[in-house]
């Protein structure tokens, strides 16, 4: 892998490891989209502004655009879930 993933191509990565592993939190969904797409160290801590990592902001928009799309949801727990709509995929 040369670059990172547009935030369009991590949507359904998100749903295929939420589908997997159950509820998890943002750290934990960046260290398995790291391992699932074999994202090498080089890329995966590129930093954007401050400490923030570009993966880190562009996962971000991802689970917005899933949760939009109905795929995933927050739960109280702060960690993102599968929804029905999701498991279909």
């Amino acid at each position: 892998m040369s670059e990172l993933p547009n935030i369009s191509s991590l949507v359904l990565p998100i749903v295929a490891i939420l589908k997997s592993h159950g509820p998890l939190g943002h750290k934990a969904i960046e260290k398995e989209i790291i391992e699932y797409l074999s994202i090498p160290a080089s890329l995966s801590q590129m930093k954007r502004v401050g400490n923030r990592t570009e993966l880190n902001y562009r996962l971000s928009w991802a689970r917005t655009k899933a949760k939009s799309l109905g795929y995933i949801e927050r739960e109280r727990s702060g960690k993102w879930s599968i929804t029905d709509l999701g498991k279909s995929l």
